[in-house]
């Protein structure tokens, strides 16, 4: 019986004959007669902070994270959105403060008051 240890989990298999792929991985060693296996050491992926799933980690430094503080502070000076009985004017100078190109702002005046809460109300 041939005996391999995974240096990341710490997981021990027995295999009748050699398994060509646990040879060939570099986190799997071949334990000889009675050897123990050694301490685990978890790869970097299982190092990862972890986060919900759905959640991207971003880095806090560099291009990306600026623009995403940016658009961050730029959704918070936009402040609450009006009441839904608001007019339409109301909406559309709400949307004007939360839009994010050029292109968007220039499609929220054809917008309905409808379509501008659905898109930038309360949830959004």
């Amino acid at each position: 019986m041939i005996r391999y240890h995974n240096s990341n989990t710490g997981e021990v298999v027995e295999r009748e004959q050699q398994d060509a792929r646990l040879e060939a991985l570099s986190n799997w060693e071949r334990l000889e007669g009675d050897e123990q296996p050694g301490e685990v050491t978890p790869d970097s992926v299982l190092k990862r902070p972890q986060t919900a799933p759905g959640t991207a980690l971003t880095s806090t430094e560099g291009p990306r994270a600026a623009a995403e503080a940016e658009y961050k502070e730029q959704q918070e000076e936009a402040g609450d959105p009006p009441a839904k009985s608001a007019p339409k004017d109301a909406w559309i100078e709400y949307a004007l403060k939360r839009a994010v190109s050029d292109e968007e702002r220039q499609e929220i005046p054809q917008l309905t008051k409808d379509m501008l809460v659905a898109k930038y109300g309360e949830g959004a």
